[in-house]
Formats: structure tokens, C-alpha cells, sequence
């Protein structure tokens, strides 16, 4: 039976820190998120870290990266390229001199811009400068390698997603459009089996819709799309085992009740409030993990988390699957934001199996 078998803060500097993803990589463990005020706000913008560890215990900052001082950078992906590591992440930006993003939905369809861009490094401590990857007004979501061939999920402002695929990490070819014209969706994570079924697992764009399924066998031109049973936001794929582990942000009106922790003492809920009123609210969304059996996602745990969560990452291995994420569950623990701004923290959980 999988449990908690640790938790640990790993980064905390006041700020919004969010979006995160993890890989083992030369002997390091990395984690990236965003770093920034908030988690949108008009001018303020965020860049990417990275850091590392050996022991999970200590963690080094390896580098802050950014497209741009214009440019809103959020939502990274590691990616374990053999001898090099990588970064990808999207940039939001304006297209209209003297105009913010985030000041209403209709004003940013009319105004910003997007685009891929990733970095690599070979040490884990010199990163090349951010450069763009794959066309423009497309969003590169999770990136997975399978037998020397890289492969990830792309969004347009429209919600159509495709495959895409690369050999280098640098030049990106579509592959198939997953499936043409008929849903919207944002956020997608995809796994190959070891019978090269290639498994997506795509958030819906409503709020609370739930999450679809997308399969295609080689060469992942023609899919077969199903509902899931649970709304997922921000999934992640990863294989435990001789199972499908989907970790994400859960809807807790969908979870059973008795996986649903406690609410916090009133002091604590108020210690909380006080620094981001939303806080006082009681929690609607959880870090949740869920086995995929067939067509159904089967709920396995949640983890502590409150108001701004998840985005997570999975690293799996014998007797243990880490996952990072980020909550806002013990921000008054840590630094004090600004004015105006708003903290989230960056955890790791250690589940034992």
C-alpha cells in the first residue's frame, strides 16, 4: 500500500514559486519551477530556476533563467537527453508595445503572444541562453525520450494540441494532431508502454471537466480519445511498477471524503489568511496521485496541500516515487511575501511503496 513515507519544503523565498518538474540526471536530482510575484499579475513577470541535490536534503541553486525582461516564463520541463540536460519551458508576452499581460482574458487573446524556448546543459551548473524551439504561438507541455526519440504535447491559443517529435531537442516536427477539431484542452503528459502504446493524459479546458485519455500505437497518427472519471489539472505520467501513475490537482468534491485531510486548526487558517486572504477559503483542490486501470483513474493518495497547488513531477524509483509540487499549505512557516505578492512553496514527497 503506497504512503507518505516523507515531506520536505525544498524552496522558499516569499515569493510565488510554482509549475514545477523533476529529474534524476548524472547523479543529481533537479527540481524547476517559476519564480515570480504572483501567479499572474500585469508586469509581473517570471523566470525559471533550477536547483539540485544529491541527498535531497541540500539544495543548490544551478541557474535562473529568462527569455526576456518582457516575457512572463513559466511552466518548465526537464528533459534527460543522455549526456545533456534540458529545459523547456513557455514564454507569454506582448505583442502591443505599452500593454501588460493579465489584465482581462479578452485583452490577452488580443495581445499576447507565445513561445517555446529551452536551454541544455552538460553539468548541471553552465546553461545555455534560453532559444526558441518549434513555431511560434505554440506551448510545449511535458517532453518524455523513448529509444532516442523525444516527444511532447503542443498547444496553440486555440486549445488544439499536437505531437510533436525531435531527435535533438532543438528541431521540433509535428506529428499528428491529437485529434483534429474535436475537444479543447490545455496541459498534457504522455508515456510509451513497452508495446509502444504511447498513453496522454490531457487535462479539459473546463474548469472541472474531466480528464481526457488519448492512446495511439507507432507511428501515433490516428487516436483513440476517452473521458477519465476524474478532473486532472496539470498531469503527470509515469510508470510504478507494472502500473500507470497519474499524479495532478484534484477536484476534492470528486476524491472519496476519507482521503480528503482535515481542515487546519482556526489559528492556522488565520495565520495563513493573513498573508493571502483566498487562504481562509476551505480547500477545494488537492495534490493527488491515481493508478490508471483501463479507462478509470483509481485514487491512491493526497498530498498536503492548500490554495495555489500542484504542477507536479515524478521521479520513480526501486521502492519509492518522489514528487515535487508546490503549495501554499505552510506559507506563514516561511519568508514573508511583499506587498501585493503572493507565497508558494516547493515540496517533495517521498512515497513509499
Amino acid at each position: 500500500m503506497p504512503y507518505i513515507k516523507d515531506m520536505k519544503k525544498i524552496y522558499s523565498d516569499g515569493r510565488h514559486n510554482a509549475f514545477t518538474d523533476m529529474e534524476y540526471w548524472k547523479g543529481y536530482y533537479y527540481v524547476t519551477f517559476r519564480n515570480a510575484g504572483g501567479h499572474a499579475v500585469p508586469g509581473d513577470y517570471g523566470d525559471i530556476l533550477v536547483i539540485r541535490s544529491q541527498n535531497l536534503k541540500e539544495w543548490d541553486l544551478c541557474v535562473r533563467l529568462t527569455s526576456g525582461d518582457d516575457h512572463d516564463d513559466r511552466d518548465p520541463a526537464l528533459l534527460d537527453m543522455g549526456d545533456e540536460l534540458g529545459v523547456f519551458f513557455g514564454s507569454s508576452f506582448s505583442k502591443v508595445p505599452g500593454e501588460s499581460l493579465y489584465q482581462s482574458r479578452e485583452k490577452d487573446r488580443a495581445v499576447r503572444g507565445l513561445q517555446t524556448y529551452a536551454s541544455f546543459t552538460s553539468n548541471g551548473t553552465t546553461w545555455s541562453a534560453p532559444q526558441p524551439v518549434y513555431e511560434p504561438n505554440m506551448w510545449l507541455w511535458q517532453v518524455e525520450g523513448f529509444k532516442g526519440v523525444y516527444y511532447g504535447t503542443v498547444e496553440n491559443a486555440e486549445r488544439k494540441f499536437r505531437l510533436v517529435r525531435s531527435t535533438d531537442g532543438r528541431n521540433w516536427e509535428t506529428v499528428s494532431e491529437i485529434p483534429p477539431n474535436r475537444f479543447k484542452s490545455t496541459e498534457a503528459d504522455l508515456w510509451v508502454t513497452e508495446d509502444g502504446m504511447m498513453h496522454i493524459v490531457i487535462r479539459a479546458e473546463g474548469n472541472t471537466d474531466m480528464a481526457l485519455l488519448a492512446r495511439s500505437k507507432p507511428p501515433y497518427k490516428s487516436w483513440d480519445l476517452k473521458g477519465l472519471n476524474y478532473t486532472v489539472h496539470s498531469p503527470v505520467i509515469r510508470p510504478v511498477g507494472d502500473e500507470l501513475w497519474v499524479a495532478g490537482r484534484a477536484f476534492g468534491k470528486q476524491l472519496p471524503s476519507s482521503m480528503i485531510p482535515p481542515e487546519p486548526p482556526k489559528e492556522k487558517i488565520e495565520a495563513l489568511a493573513r498573508l493571502d486572504e483566498r487562504l481562509a477559503k476551505p480547500q477545494e483542490w488537492h495534490v493527488a496521485l491515481w493508478r490508471l486501470v483501463g479507462d478509470r483513474l483509481e485514487p491512491i493518495l493526497v498530498l498536503p496541500s492548500r490554495g495555489d497547488n500542484a504542477y507536479p513531477g515524478m521521479v520513480v524509483e526501486t521502492g519509492r516515487v518522489l514528487v515535487s509540487y508546490y503549495s501554499q499549505h505552510d506559507v506563514d512557516q516561511g519568508p514573508k511575501p511583499k506587498p501585493g505578492e503572493h507565497a508558494s512553496e516547493i515540496y517533495l514527497a517521498e512515497i513509499g511503496l
